[in-house]
């Protein structure tokens, strides 16, 4: 085969407007410095007849800039040098203001990309180009895929350079990271260009180390394949593998072997749908999906599907196809990769657990308060962890202040929320695919991954990330790592002012100086014999996150491994937190100290005698606490849906506004930020340097007080205790509303409102207050209480959670409102779908169980939830419904599934979810058919085919970038998008769930109103609200950051009579509104009428509060953030909160809230079950499959007919 190679190259640029005459002059300016040529400029004909409005508003001067390499023959050289200067020109175009304005689709000698923000069939008539019969091309990468962009640009269509993906690389942004803190060490004179292929890697090489497959529990890899193991155990301490749901479609050209390659593979849990055929005439097609593509199944010669981490490639001068274990031979074959490993790579040895305590039972209690313990991280997380190697268990939502906002010390970690993928990017089901889950990390330095060699496997493997103190003591022996220990204790002798800083300035150069000094592992360590009043330690995860800052910053990252040797570290949050950070591991060695103590105590020894705690050892006890960890660790990956522990750490390298989106920040300021958790959302700003010193102060103290107790205390963080942490559902709050709703009395509940308006700040709303433009108005011009409550729904309390008693008296009170009920996840009783008409003195024999009933009462929840789990959802389920609920995520524990004990699980509740009595019930954390925006839409759609009366709802919650999310949702077509906050609440749920994860409606609220407003889709959607709503101020708080409607949970529980005994998750609720034990279900005190009374008194609490702003409607004031302000209210803990964000308006929608309301359901458009119905003979069923054909939209044909009822 003859190649000619031609030494120009030719660039396709999006030029924006505003400086299209800057960017030229800069472009030459840089080809010139580097021996190029520019031979000309070339405007690209298009026709803009056929682009979309708001493309056509954002669209770029298309231009073609044609270069000449004057210095390189060789096609590779030529493409390196292309890639230089497309970087260098970058990086000068970043340095200034308009460095967004520019975009390279391609600079090749090799390939032009032609793309643009366009539908894939005008892609060819927009680009006159294409229709020229000069082009050609052996192949083509296209990528259509229904947008979940909220401010789609140009730059951001596929194809990208060298790949086209479909999906989402979740750790993208860290991966972006980890590239940058290796400049340093990269020794190419290629300069890192195209890093892994323009350094003269196959493309099939890059991918295999970027995205690896789940190897390690592969089936056949070892016995088959054994060099592709070796391979993947090469690279796996050497590069972060990019892990996320995605196809991967790539291209490349490498002139050594005349090669022309194109390829596909699929992301290690093989959650994005990858197909592929070859046909007679040597036609080669991938695709996501079948019907995609026209083809004659009589000329496909083979066909088959990628799964998790397969790859298939094709040679195209060769025509040959190569299959997945093909390539990968082929490849792990090239280099001793099994004798490298076996000779380099070791493996930390697990080393027995102390038998015995190290410290005195003073010794301990000393430093656990030092170092911020309480008796309920002890008893109900540690102790609970050691006996039963799990997580403890608890309910009822996170109703306490945020950190920053209490008026307790809290420990860093606690301003710290864990995110979560919902939608785009779904959470992982750690059961089911728990093959590709790993928690394995390398520890060491990182080589040059341009250069392959032995010396870069040179590392040591952790299974996990929990070590214990043997295991620390053999990794500090390790010859090759060097392990060097830096102490983290401030000093305060001087002053707290400035001393924390200080200290933390000169453990970074410790570590700086450690580093060049060879050491390959830092061990960062709070441990110390004797603990001193004036030098306390720093919070551990504040100094693991500067070291690991200040070694990026330095370019030494990749030099060294952290160790986290620490004191503070007793929960999963926390050692996610470490991990998320820069810790590679960590050694809890006080709670590993707390459990020996525990097993050894008198207390325990005794339960374990009389049998009333399950005999464990105290190796085993202490083993048990390290799996309950690791199974914490897995949980919070798969709520991320990552996968792999290293990408947890590998997150973390934020450079940039959206660098570290594993945790959200709320209540620590930049200058923490900056310093430590660089690239953090930290969107309402929060303490400094010093405020943290005192915070941190404030525990230490403690531990040298003269009066110190004897015990530890108890800060009541999860449990409401007199004297402890403010708690927003209370039991003078319960009693003064169970007073109000039962005696229907306004002065109760004037009372009731007393005490709320009276209660310590306890969540952000609390810092704000109205304020208005008008002069009040008499209450009677107000819109009707009758009419506001119609916005009001309840909760999805799932029938099984709380007892049917509360479930049905909190619907039959929502249907005499004209409010909604939520059934939540459990399905619904079919009896209670139809009006009562045998109601005799408020008892009915059709619900015999309730009382204070009426005739035409209905129990039917007129919004119905389709969960991940599917617990009762059937056909007629669904199409009694007013409105269908897609749960995405719940407030109180975001990326998990639903979650029945089994004593909760009784004969009735077992029969409504089809399942067996006894069995526990947890629903996955995704939906097994959404993995993606379009399974979304497609279920959307599916329930709009069901029931076409019904509106459909997806509830999310709050985090950073739920704008994204929410408008993606609205393209989706959805009736109705729910935000949830934080503090939900829920019947079971792990602590660190209910306590870290998640964030404040409030934020949620306002960045989906705006963004929905921006994108022109804000009256395509009514927008629902809740967590932690208990008033009339709330409604409104809401109203005016954007919402149309308000949901109501625990409130409405405690209005039927709860009285927040906390105990949900036990079945021992001693009124029976969340047991169902019968005799317990006996004592339900509940009447519906008692619910009506409280809605009907948050109603005239908001028209209260309309008549006082000069408001007659809440029409007036939904999206109106002018009238709010920030209260004149001092905090304990700092004065530099910023809610700027939250008082922000980008303007009103152009629809009244009541029009958006009442618009009618989303239509699926024409669809061929129309036609079906419309025939005129009613034998559509007979006739139907010999005239009409099936194509791939018509995937649910049928639906309609066979669920919806008779007229």
């Amino acid at each position: 085969m003859l190649v000619v190679v031609v030494s120009v190259g030719f660039g396709h640029v999006f030029c924006f407007l505003n400086v299209e005459i800057i960017i030229p002059v800069v472009i030459v300016n840089i080809f010139g410095q580097e021996g190029l040529e520019v031979l000309g400029w070339r405007p690209v004909p298009v026709d803009t007849s056929i682009v979309g409005y708001y493309a056509r508003e954002t669209m770029p001067n298309i231009q073609q800039v044609f270069v000449r390499v004057v210095k390189e023959e060789n096609v590779d050289d030529i493409e390196r040098e292309l890639y230089v200067c497309r970087k260098l020109i970058e990086r000068a175009a970043n340095s200034e203001t308009w460095g967004n304005e520019l975009y390279f689709c391609s600079l090749s000698n090799q390939t032009i990309v032609y793309k643009g923000m366009l539908r894939s069939e005008v892609l060819g008539r927009f680009y006159y180009d294409l229709q020229s019969d000069l082009y050609k091309s052996p192949f083509a990468i296209y990528h259509r895929r229904y947008s979940t962009n909220t401010s789609p640009r140009w730059p951001l269509a596929q194809p990208m350079r060298f790949l086209g993906h479909n999906g989402e690389i979740n750790t993208i942004q860290g991966n972006l990271n980890w590239m940058q803190s290796r400049e340093t060490s990269l020794k190419s004179p290629v300069c890192a260009a195209e890093l892994l292929i323009r350094s003269g890697r196959a493309a099939e090489e890059a991918l295999m180390i970027l995205v690896p497959e789940a190897y390690k529990n592969h089936p056949t890899l070892s016995i088959k394949y054994p060099e592709v193991v070796d391979f993947y155990d090469y690279y796996k301490g050497q590069m972060e593998a990019w892990d996320g749901p995605a196809l991967l479609l790539f291209s490349y050209f490498f002139l050594v072997i005349i090669w022309k390659i194109v390829g596909a593979c699929l992301d290690r849990n093989g959650l994005r749908p990858a197909r592929y055929w070859r046909t007679i005439d040597n036609i080669v097609y991938v695709a996501s999906e079948v019907g995609v593509l026209p083809m004659d199944e009589s000329k496909v010669i083979m066909k088959g599907r990628l799964g998790p981490g397969m790859m298939i490639t094709v040679d195209l001068p060769g025509g040959q196809v190569y299959e997945n274990t093909e390539v990968k031979k082929r490849v792990a074959s090239s280099n001793p990769y099994g004798k490298w490993v076996t000779e380099n790579l070791r493996s930390l040895k697990p080393m027995n657990f102390l038998s015995v305590t190290v410290m005195e039972n003073e010794a301990i209690l000393r430093r656990q308060q030092a170092y911020g313990y309480s008796s309920e991280d002890v008893q109900m997380v540690i102790e609970n962890m050691a006996a039963q190697g799990k997580e403890p268990t608890f309910c009822m939502g996170d109703d306490i202040p945020l950190a920053i906002l209490s008026q307790k010390p809290h420990m860093l970690y606690d301003y710290f929320k864990q995110r979560f993928a919902q939608v785009t990017n779904p959470a992982i089901d750690p059961l089911r695919e728990g093959l590709v889950m790993s928690l394995e990390i390398n520890i060491g330095k990182r080589g040059n991954i341009l250069e392959v060699g032995p010396e870069n496997a040179s590392q040591v493997i952790l299974s996990n990330p929990v070590l214990n103190d043997g295991e620390l003591e053999l990794l500090l022996k390790d010859p090759y790592l060097k392990a060097q220990i830096l102490p983290t204790f401030f000093d305060i002798r001087k002053g707290v002012e400035g001393s924390l800083e200080k200290t933390l300035n000169k453990i970074c150069e410790a570590a700086d100086e450690a580093v060049r000094n060879g050491s390959q592992l830092l061990i960062l360590s709070d441990r110390s014999d004797e603990l001193e009043p004036t030098r306390p330690a720093i919070p551990i995860l504040l100094a693991v996150g500067a070291v690991h800052q200040h070694l990026i910053q330095t370019g030494l990252r990749m030099r060294a491994s952290i160790i986290a040797d620490t004191a503070q570290c007793f929960s999963t949050h926390q050692f996610a937190c470490l991990i998320g950070y820069g810790a590679s591991a960590i050694c809890p060695y006080l709670a590993l100290e707390t459990c020996r103590q525990w097993r050894l105590s008198n207390k325990t020894v005794n339960l374990m005698r009389n049998g009333k705690m399950p005999t464990v050892t105290i190796e085993q006890a202490q083993k048990n606490f390290c799996k309950a960890v690791k199974s914490g660790l897995l949980k919070i990956l798969s709520k991320m849906g990552i996968s792999l522990l290293s990408s947890l750490v590998d997150k973390f390298l934020g450079f940039s506004y959206c660098g570290a989106q594993i945790f959200e920040i709320y209540g620590l300021g930049k200058e923490i930020v900056d310093l430590a958790f660089c690239g953090s959302v930290s969107s309402i700003g929060g303490l400094t340097l010093d405020e943290l010193a005192r915070e941190t102060l404030s525990f230490w103290v403690k531990a040298f007080s003269e009066d110190t107790a004897k015990r530890l205390e108890n800060f009541g963080f999860i449990q409401f205790r007199p004297g402890g942490e403010y708690h927003g559902n209370n039991p003078e709050m319960s009693k003064l509303l169970h007073k109000a709703v039962r005696q229907k009395s306004e002065s109760a509940y004037s009372v009731y409102q007393q005490h709320l308006s009276n209660r310590p700040v306890n969540v952000l709303r609390d810092l704000l207050e109205f304020k208005s433009d008008r002069r009040p108005i008499p209450v009677g011009k107000v819109e009707s209480a009758s009419s506001i409550v119609q916005r009001f729904c309840t909760g999805g309390m799932s029938l099984g959670a709380i007892s049917r008693e509360t479930h049905e008296a909190i619907a039959i009170a929502m249907n005499r409102l004209g409010g909604k009920s939520n059934s939540g996840e459990g399905g619904e009783d079919p009896i209670r779908w139809s009006p009562l008409i045998d109601v005799v003195d408020g008892y009915s024999p059709t619900l015999p169980h309730l009382k204070g009933l009426q005739n035409g009462d209905t129990a039917t929840s007129a919004i119905k939830q389709v969960a991940s789990g599917r617990f009762g959802v059937t056909p007629t389920f669904l199409v009694n419904a007013d409105q269908l609920e897609i749960k995405i995520a719940q407030g109180a524990k975001p990326g998990e599934g639903g979650q029945l004990p089994g004593k909760k699980v009784s004969a009735y509740i077992a029969r409504l979810r089809n399942s067996k009595p006894g069995v526990p019930l947890i629903s996955p954390p995704p939906h097994h058919d959404i993995y993606s925006i379009e399974d979304l839409a497609q279920l959307i759609f599916d329930l709009h085919q069901v029931n076409p009366r019904a509106k459909v709802s997806v509830k999310l919650v709050a985090e950073a970038g739920i704008g994204t999310v929410a408008s993606g949702v609205a393209k989706g077509n959805a009736d109705v998008i729910q935000i949830s906050g934080h503090d939900g609440g829920t019947g079971a749920s792990p602590i660190s769930s209910i306590k870290h994860a998640g964030g404040p409606w409030e934020l949620g609220l306002t960045e989906t109103h705006q963004t929905l407003i921006e994108n022109g889709l804000r009256e395509r959607v009514i927008l629902r609200v809740d967590g932690g709503f208990k008033s009339g101020v709330d409604v409104l708080m809401a109203a005016a950051m954007g919402a149309d409607e308000y949901g109501f949970g625990s409130v409405a529980m405690i209005a039927t009579g709860c009285v927040m005994a906390r105990i949900c998750h036990t079945n021992n609720c001693p009124v029976g509104v969340a047991s169902q034990r019968e005799e317990l279900r006996a004592r339900f005190p509940g009447v519906p009428g008692d619910l009506v009374n409280f809605f009907l008194y948050v109603a005239e609490e908001v028209r209260g509060i309309l008549a006082q702003l000069g408001y007659e409607k809440l029409d007036d004031i939904i999206g109106r953030t002018d009238l709010l302000k920030p209260r004149d209210i001092s905090l304990m803990k700092t004065q530099h909160l910023d809610l700027s964000y939250i008082l922000s308006n980008v303007g009103l929608p152009k629809w009244s809230s009541t029009k958006i309301r009442h618009q009618d359901v989303h239509s699926n458009g024409p669809v061929l079950d129309d036609v079906l119905l419309s025939d005129p003979e009613d034998e559509i069923v007979l006739s139907f499959y010999p005239s009409k054909k099936l194509h791939s939209i018509n995937i649910v044909v049928m639906t309609t007919l066979s669920f919806w009822p008779d007229p």
